[in-house]
């Protein structure tokens, strides 16, 4: 899901890849927060997928699935398996 996500979705004018968008997700799923980084930009604080629970991933997922469907992007059944 990740993958077709970078593929189809630019972001503000810039393509992310896979892992960029995986701490989108995850940001929005876990309400983190963000801070100002030390040499500018921003520092996301927040949790790894592989602390994550099987539910919580499964939320992850539907997030994903959400996200795709108002920004138009084509899933293949292989990214549900």
């Amino acid at each position: 899901m990740l993958g077709e996500i970078a593929r189809q979705v630019d972001w503000y004018g810039q393509k992310l890849d896979s892992e960029d968008w995986k701490h989108v997700f995850t940001s929005a799923l876990k309400k983190q927060r963000a801070v100002p980084g030390i040499d500018g930009g921003f520092c996301v604080l927040g949790t790894s997928t592989s602390d994550m629970t099987v539910e919580e991933m499964g939320e992850l997922m539907e997030l994903m699935e959400a996200f795709g469907a108002t920004h138009n992007v084509e899933f293949s059944d292989a990214a549900f398996a």
